[in-house]
């Protein structure tokens, strides 16, 4: 690797290393994992050829979509193993993105569950749509933006975002309405 290469990446860790331990943090809840998501980009950049690096624009929104692509597949990977593990008298057990285990007073709680059943709704849309929604309503960004970063038209990104919206707000409203677990359809 060239020595130019290694100094921007520790450029790019100076000046938007928070920004991607942000970004993973709105989306898992867990500093640890954050730190984790972090640190695996910055490790990820280091395995790139010099070529790929010309071809970023905006580094910004690059590592911001890296950490969300990241922070979603790990929100995937704890949603299968919550699935997937069953105690021995059948009852689901829950594992949980948030590993703070200090009481919160009842509003916190109740913000927390419904934020934890947004995050179990991203993990059922597809990555196209989860990416789309994080992008636009974690980080902010502008339809044009998104549509930069995604390679795709702000009008697809509209429709995707509408798409998207709808799919959570069914997953969410079942949920809340019987408890149970509810697969998307396209």
């Amino acid at each position: 690797m060239k020595k130019k290469q290694k100094q921007l990446i520790a450029e790019l860790a100076n000046q938007y290393g928070r920004q991607v331990f942000a970004t993973a943090y709105r989306i898992v809840g867990d500093s640890h994992h954050a730190e984790d998501i972090t640190q695996d980009i910055y490790m990820k950049l280091f395995k790139k050829t010099p070529k790929a690096f010309d071809k970023v624009n905006n580094w910004a929104a690059y590592l911001t979509t890296m950490a969300t692509s990241a922070s979603l597949d790990l929100l995937r990977k704890k949603h299968r193993l919550s699935e997937q593990s069953i105690t021995d008298d059948g009852a689901e057990t829950v594992v949980s993105i948030h590993s703070n285990p200090e009481p919160t007073p009842e509003k916190q709680f109740a913000l927390t569950q419904d934020i934890q059943q947004l995050r179990d709704a991203l993990t059922k849309v597809t990555e196209q749509e989860a990416k789309v929604f994080v992008l636009r309503f974690v980080e902010e960004l502008s339809y044009d933006d998104i549509a930069q970063h995604l390679a795709l038209t702000s009008g697809n990104v509209g429709i995707i975002l509408n798409r998207t919206r709808q799919k959570l707000a069914r997953l969410l409203s079942h949920s809340q309405n019987t408890g149970e677990k509810y697969e998307a359809r396209s």
